[in-house]
């Protein structure tokens, strides 16, 4: 593949602000690979967020609403052949499929492109003249970055980035200093949020930590609600004892300029965790049915450490089996010790 063959890429991950914050890897060594080529990323409306500001992209492609399951078969069937034709016009010499859905498959196929990229998986093989080569990582990380070096293009780095607006600052910048919060004490925001009921340490867990970070450690401690997940945060607030201030922005950018301002993020496993990374502080991720060996790709000298549920026998469903989830064998005390070690190795 001659790069002046490569004018035009197309890099696709739908579903989930987490898969394509870790896919990051993978446009900055495509845009180093291909300086003067034009990259397109196409995700859904929520994840693409995540890119809005990205320097090496061309543009974020929205995945329209009316191809999601939830509308009619005459919609989606309509609104799928105007879009391939809105990707053909769009003549891309290179396209990228990291997921490899059925959906994803078909789009990478109808883009026309001379090289598709895709994983040989479930009869879906044939949408793509180039097959991913795995490697033996389980990191998802690396099988995204198995893609690019299947064509031959160097990728041993597998940090994350996420990328804010100078308003986006401002906006973070104002929101502390409205509540009274600098940098006096160390500030530590904890997401209590998560997509799956297993994947969720409860409300309480989360108040037992923020009760020890504020009064043992002396840590401004902020809580994050997702959209639409306010009553989490609620109920850390009344079970600690402390009134938290509550971010809440659904603007994927201005979260992660807030969060660049923190010195700890403790999360569950969910997409906000892994935008804490991508913006530079270090982060405690909270793990029960998944796999933090492939789903926390983080190195621990950079102050990110993964707690997993002290079970051998958890069943690895996204709503749990058992009446108590295994995520919360993990005790907030063992999440306070971890926390005081990465806060002083901040200061």
């Amino acid at each position: 593949m001659e790069a002046s063959d490569i004018k035009r890429i197309l890099i696709s991950r739908l579903r989930f602000i987490g898969d394509v914050v870790l896919t990051t890897p993978v446009i900055r060594a495509l845009k180093r690979q291909y300086p003067e080529a034009d990259l397109y990323y196409l995700a859904e409306s929520g994840p693409a967020a995540a890119l809005a500001h990205s320097p090496h992209l061309e543009g974020v492609i929205v995945l329209p609403d009316e191809l999601l399951p939830a509308r009619s078969v005459l919609t989606r069937c309509r609104e799928h052949a105007r879009f391939i034709r809105s990707l053909r016009k769009r003549r891309f010499d290179l396209a990228i499929d990291l997921f490899g859905n059925p959906r994803s498959a078909l789009l990478t196929l109808a883009t026309g492109a001379r090289y598709r990229v895709g994983y040989d998986v479930r009869g879906r093989g044939t949408a793509y003249n180039i097959k991913i080569r795995r490697s033996a990582s389980l990191r998802v990380v690396d099988a995204y970055l198995d893609a690019v070096r299947t064509i031959g293009v160097p990728a041993e780095d597998g940090r994350t980035e996420v990328h804010f607006s100078a308003e986006d600052a401002k906006w973070a910048e104002s929101w502390l200093v409205e509540r009274g919060i600098d940098h006096t004490r160390p500030i530590a925001a904890l997401n209590p949020g998560a997509s799956w009921p297993a994947k969720t340490w409860s409300a309480e867990r989360f108040a037992e930590l923020a009760k020890a970070l504020i009064e043992e450690l002396n840590v401004r401690v902020l809580l994050v609600a997702e959209p639409g997940r306010r009553e989490a945060t609620a109920g850390v607030n009344a079970l600690s004892g402390h009134a938290c201030p509550v971010v809440e922005t659904e603007s994927l950018t201005r979260l992660a300029a807030l969060i660049a301002r923190c010195d700890l993020y403790v999360s569950n496993d969910c997409g906000p965790m892994h935008i804490a990374v991508a913006a530079g502080t270090s982060t405690i991720g909270l793990f029960g049915p998944s796999r933090p060996e492939i789903w926390f790709p983080y190195p621990k000298a950079d102050g990110h450490v993964a707690l997993r549920a002290e079970t051998d026998t958890c069943c690895g469903r996204d709503h749990c089996v058992r009446p108590t989830p295994c995520i919360e064998s993990i005790s907030s005390r063992k999440v306070l010790e971890v926390a005081e070690s990465v806060l002083g190795r901040s200061t």
